[in-house]
């Protein structure tokens, strides 16, 4: 619709789903903050990162919970167990251009299936798809794992508490 209505830059957000279009009045790309999971009330973030004509999707075992028995449990099931997915990771974003039709929904689609499948294996498949795709997982020991596209677009959060590093 921007396209088709002229809209040289903008930039839509639903929640853990944002497209950037084109830049900002001034030229920059757009800055869109990753939240850290836990500090979600205090609008704190993990990391930045700027995005031109590119879409940036977030799946997280943060924010649709519940508890039962003292359990807490969250939404995203890994279909293998029945159960939410417990494999080190707590929060996924994927980023890639918004150029190729599709690339949001593969975007939505992609951060909910490497956040199942956990760290190892979720960069495995980022580094043999053949999807055109980078990722930031977050991690229950503390990690910011970028991955090396995302390098020079990638600021960290100053007071995360979090430590970082980039993979290739």
């Amino acid at each position: 619709l921007y396209r088709e209505y002229g809209i040289e830059g903008g930039w839509i957000s639903l929640g853990g789903n944002v497209m950037a279009a084109g830049t900002k009045p001034d030229g920059n790309p757009w800055k869109v903050g990753i939240q850290h999971p836990e500090r979600p009330a205090e609008e704190r973030y993990v990391g930045f990162v700027f995005l031109e004509n590119a879409y940036a999707v977030t799946s997280g075992g943060y924010q649709r919970v519940f508890e039962e028995n003292g359990q807490e449990y969250h939404h995203i099931i890994d279909p293998a167990t029945g159960y939410p997915a417990d494999n080190g990771l707590i929060s996924v974003t994927i980023v890639a251009s918004s150029e190729q039709k599709g690339n949001g929904t593969m975007c939505d689609a992609l951060s909910t299936a490497l956040f199942v499948m956990g760290e190892e294996r979720a960069l495995e498949f980022w580094r043999s798809s053949g999807y055109a795709f980078d990722a930031v997982l977050v991690t229950e020991d503390g990690r910011v794992v970028v991955t090396g596209g995302l390098a020079d677009r990638f600021a960290e959060a100053e007071g995360s508490g979090y430590t970082y590093e980039t993979v290739s």
